[in-house]
């Protein structure tokens, strides 16, 4: 399969998925951004004002770490092509913030996550990531609901519910003591209850910040893509997922993609350019 990663935007940090950037990270003169890929089963090229910024951006694939000058940005979105066009017209694209764009600002940290919203249609949403202290021992835990799906329950088993009924396209953070837990998602307000994403024996290190996207469906079943924002990134399991239909045999879920790429830094024009190609394409 093409796999070919790009990304830009000005200067980039290279990091990994799973793998922990300092949590003081972000510049007072600029933004920091990931950009994660929850639309399942479409492969993209992703451009930023009108230049090719990612191509072949693969479902659940987190990009590294990208620092980024304030301003305003129109982002674009499009199923991917072979090759890839290097411009189009901003504004143009599939999905995406459109013609208007999104302003980002300096000193703080974002996600974009393109995802199916609760009807299915695709939507791109940007997070600013809370990267405030979580106190001595503590992890910090954001949620973000960006699986096509109804509100849902995030609870800490046996009985703890750290999110209340999270609705498509938002999310919340909580400071936990740091230790190993058994995680659900649960469908909000289903009676007996509907597991939606089972993550067992998640380890939770203290002076890290977890981020976890809901992604699906895929073949029915929903799992987590997440990153790490911290001192000590432990293994976040993907989660095996339930489905929402009734009646249903869980299906196994999808890990985050793309903690084994080398990336190449290529500096053109002002937009950084990293190509990772698949054996195939050799």
């Amino acid at each position: 399969m093409r796999n070919r990663i790009l990304a830009g935007l000005g200067v980039a940090a290279l990091a990994t998925v799973g793998v922990a950037a300092p949590a003081t990270a972000v510049s007072p003169t600029t933004a920091d951004i990931w950009v994660v890929h929850a639309v399942p089963g479409v492969e993209v090229d992703v451009y930023i004002n009108g230049n090719l910024a990612i191509a072949g951006f693969d479902p659940t694939t987190v990009t590294p770490l990208v620092d980024v000058a304030p301003g305003n940005y129109v982002v674009d979105i499009v199923p991917a092509a072979t090759p890839a066009a290097e411009t189009i017209t901003p504004g143009t694209g599939l999905f995406g913030t459109g013609a208007g764009g999104a302003a980002i600002a300096a000193n703080t940290s974002y996600t974009l996550v393109a995802h199916p919203d609760a009807d299915g249609d695709f939507v791109l949403t940007p997070f600013v990531n809370d990267l405030s202290a979580a106190g001595a021992g503590n992890a910090s835990v954001t949620v973000r609901h960006t699986a096509e799906a109804p509100a849902v329950n995030v609870v800490a088993l046996p009985s703890t519910t750290l999110f209340p009924n999270v609705v498509n396209g938002t999310g919340g953070t909580v400071s936990v003591p740091a230790g190993t837990y058994d995680i659900q998602v649960q469908v909000a307000g289903s009676d007996p209850v509907v597991v939606a994403i089972d993550a067992p024996d998640t380890a939770l290190n203290a002076g890290t910040h977890y981020f976890l996207h809901a992604y699906g469906p895929v073949e029915g079943a929903y799992s987590i893509i997440p990153f790490t924002i911290g001192d000590a990134a432990a293994g976040i399991p993907a989660g095996s997922a339930g489905l929402v239909a009734d009646d249903a045999a869980p299906v196994g879920g999808f890990a985050a993609a793309g903690a084994a790429a080398l990336l190449a830094l290529l500096a053109a024009a002002g937009v950084v350019i990293m190509r990772r190609r698949a054996a195939a394409e050799r």
